[in-house]
């Protein structure tokens, strides 16, 4: 099997190798050659992960091959030279169709689902406990993370849902917003529109995309942290 990949420096040191007819399917590493030999590895653990959500799904065993068909270099915002620019692909321009986000709803529920169980052993006292060197402190503040950077991805085609509506928890704002994002993406189907925000584009393609690889780049990352804590 032959997978087209587009590759990008999302942040320095951070490579991703997107499989773009693989909704949620990427592989990161620190560097671009390293993100793209690892990619057939990740399409492999792609197509388990769905056999596990699924087991009706067809099996796909390989072997996996990738066609690097795109390269984007970030850049600085000309407007904010704080703001990153990431990629907009050629094919993120392509509209969503209706299987295809039909398909990618259930992805998003699977997703959902692996953050939740990543967590749901966890008492109040350990989601809040921070975590030495941790950006977000502990895993409560990426549960935040991941809840709010959903919602910013949906406001860059202007359908984020309203701070008055993202009151309580972060597994309370979580759900209000993934409600929200699959009623917005259902709304999406057949659109064409591309928005511009700080020199950076946007599409569904793109929204849905980084929607998919956040959710479950970060539940990898909280059962890493899952398991610091319980070595500390």
């Amino acid at each position: 099997m032959r997978c087209r990949v587009a590759v990008e420096d999302i942040e320095p040191g951070h490579y991703v190798a997107w499989a773009l007819d693989l909704p949620g399917c990427f592989s990161s590493a620190p560097t671009e050659e390293e993100a793209v030999t690892c990619a057939p590895d990740r399409v492999a653990d792609y197509f388990s992960w769905l056999g596990r959500h699924d087991p009706s799904l067809p099996v796909s065993r390989g072997p996996f091959e990738v066609e690097v068909v795109e390269v984007f270099c970030a850049s600085p915002s000309q407007e904010d030279p704080d703001y990153l620019v990431n990629a907009f692909f050629e094919d993120d321009r392509r509209p969503l169709g209706y299987w295809e986000v039909e398909a990618a709803l259930r992805l998003l529920g699977w997703s959902r689902q692996d953050l939740l169980a990543a967590v749901q052993p966890l008492s109040h006292e350990r989601l809040h406990r921070p975590i030495p060197g941790q950006v977000h402190v502990s895993i409560a503040g990426v549960l935040e993370h991941v809840a709010g950077a959903e919602n910013w991805y949906l406001g860059q085609l202007d359908l984020a849902l309203d701070r008055s509506a993202l009151a309580g928890g972060p597994l309370t704002r979580l759900g209000a917003i993934r409600a929200h994002a699959r009623t917005q993406l259902v709304g999406l189907i057949g659109q064409d529109r591309i928005a511009q925000s700080l020199g950076e584009r946007w599409s569904a393609r793109k929204v849905l995309r980084r929607m998919l690889w956040h959710e479950r780049d970060h539940t990898q990352h909280i059962a890493q942290l899952v398991l610091c804590q319980g070595s500390l």
